[in-house]
């Protein structure tokens, strides 16, 4: 029996071996079962793919699941993004979604994810319980095929006639956007999520902004299933655009479709070359972003979260609570100090990102590793949005990034940041752990620890507003060290410091 252990991410595995047909099956008759003991079955399911091998065929195993069940499904005719298919949980008022996809893992990987009634992360409380149904279906016989209300072949065939320039998006005209399904068949309709989540963005995204100073922008959609989003959105709107990596790759090129740094050279050289005002890449999925600013800086998130609070807040007068994870840049904090905000740290994980914007009404949530979300959208981590607050942001100031960060410099003092990630042996990682758990330093590399924060991790406050945090990974090996502080030397003092005393 295969270990299928199922998270806020869901469940990722590499195709053929554990993630397989029948283990897929299983799973989905898990999340039926969770929704029938939620009462919420009644409401329907949504069922999503990305550009990854197979997911067509994933996706109609599970509708076929869900079919036998009498649970209606919202099948999506094409690859989506993660954020359209949550965003179509909030426009068909399902019980939720059910995504294939392993965002940023290798292509050998596929993964099933749920996405609950509220359009965003599910919670601990929730996956746990699915986690007891999975393995509950996983010791069941498995149920005779051909049962439901529509036949596993005749959904494949349906999807891959649906499919069209060889798995690329044509988009309606612009306002030609109905959202509506294309075919009812019983409790089956095959639906266009773009439509109704691009209408939507139009309500969000600032389009006249745009339109007044369009700028000139390379899009990366690294092979994935944001593919034509930026496209139909920027393009009435007169921004000029160059796309790379814009057809579908189940293979990613050979490479990740991770929008860090080391992964956008190509897109780096372009934005030079080109000179152009941006260079937006998107990942596998569609849920997180990574900039090239027009000098050929690489921007991170902890970058664009800056740059976005402090566009929210002068272009629009937002004003109320901004929500970050323990592993986020405190940069946040110093601005947000500056504007009399409140700012709510949380857990690393966007689910609780996802909880600060449905309960305490933050208007900017975000995490290091690429999540962002503001209020008045779905509480889901976008990448597409989050690129075209960037694209707004650019065209209320006129100005560069590097231009931003400077007026912002003005007002805060800016520290640095970094992320470590260290691979280990499972002994060593256990005895690593031992020393975490009873670590206590009284300073680091010179400066007196102020504060120790065991919420997520081990996090340490210093004097002088520098801060370092060792988590250990859930899933592997690997610890990892983030630390922020007035410049790199510090970074490396405090990286040694820290490396010394864990024996890291």
């Amino acid at each position: 029996m295969p270990d299928i252990k199922f998270g806020t991410d869901g469940w990722r595995a590499v195709i053929a071996d554990d993630f397989t047909f029948s283990n897929v099956r299983a799973v989905t008759r898990a999340i039926a079962r969770y929704l029938e003991e939620q009462k919420r079955e009644r409401d329907g399911v949504v069922v999503g793919f990305d550009n990854r091998f197979l997911s067509e065929e994933f996706a109609a195993q599970a509708s076929e699941v869900l079919l036998e069940r009498n649970i209606k499904v919202y099948l999506c005719s094409r690859p989506s993004p993660t954020p359209a298919v949550a965003f179509a949980v909030k426009h068909y008022q399902s019980a939720g979604a059910i995504m294939f996809t392993a965002s940023h893992n290798p292509s050998r990987y596929q993964g099933i994810k749920f996405i609950p009634h509220y359009a965003g992360p599910a919670l601990p409380p929730e996956t746990d319980r699915i986690s007891e149904l999975v393995r509950i279906a996983l010791k069941e016989e498995k149920p005779q095929k051909g049962t439901g209300k529509q036949k596993y072949l005749d959904i494949v065939q349906k999807l891959l006639e649906d499919e069209s320039n060889n798995g690329n998006f044509v988009f309606p005209e612009p306002g030609v956007r109905t959202g509506g399904p294309s075919e009812t068949e019983g409790l089956l309709e095959v639906v266009h999520p773009e439509g109704s989540y691009l209408e939507h963005l139009e309500q969000i995204i600032d389009i006249k902004t745009i339109a007044a100073a369009p700028p000139s922008v390379v899009i990366d959609s690294m092979y994935g299933a944001s593919i034509g989003y930026l496209e139909a959105f920027l393009l009435p709107l007169g921004c000029r655009l160059e796309i790379i990596r814009g057809y579908r790759d189940p293979l990613f090129g050979g490479g990740l479709p991770d929008p860090s740094r080391h992964n956008l050279e190509k897109l780096r050289s372009l934005v030079l070359d080109l000179e152009a005002e941006a260079g937006l890449a998107i990942d596998g999925d569609g849920d997180r972003l990574g900039v090239i600013a027009p000098d050929g800086k690489y921007l991170s998130a902890n970058d664009i979260l800056i740059l976005l609070l402090e566009h929210l807040v002068q272009s629009r007068q937002w004003r109320g609570v901004v929500a970050r994870t323990v592993a986020t840049t405190h940069n946040l904090d110093r601005l947000a100090r500056f504007y009399g905000l409140q700012l709510v740290e949380t857990p690393v994980g966007f689910k609780y990102i996802s909880q600060a914007l449905r309960e305490r009404d933050a208007f900017l949530g975000g995490e290091e590793s690429g999540g962002v979300s503001i209020r008045g959208h779905i509480p889901e981590k976008d990448g597409i949005m989050t690129a075209l607050l960037f694209v707004e942001m650019l065209a209320a100031s006129r100005s560069e990034p590097a231009e931003l960060f400077q007026k912002i410099s003005k007002k805060i003092n800016l520290l640095t940041f970094n992320r470590w990630d260290i691979h280990t042996s499972s002994s060593q990682r256990e005895e690593i752990l031992k020393k975490l758990k009873n670590w206590q330093p009284e300073e680091i590399a010179g400066l007196k620890v102020e504060k120790i924060n065991r919420t997520d991790g081990v996090k340490v406050l210093l004097k002088g507003g520098s801060w370092c945090l060792v988590r250990s990974s859930g899933t592997e090996d690997l610890f990892r060290i983030y630390i922020e502080a007035p410049d790199d030397t510090m970074l490396e003092e405090l990286r040694h410091g820290i490396r010394w005393d864990l024996g890291l």
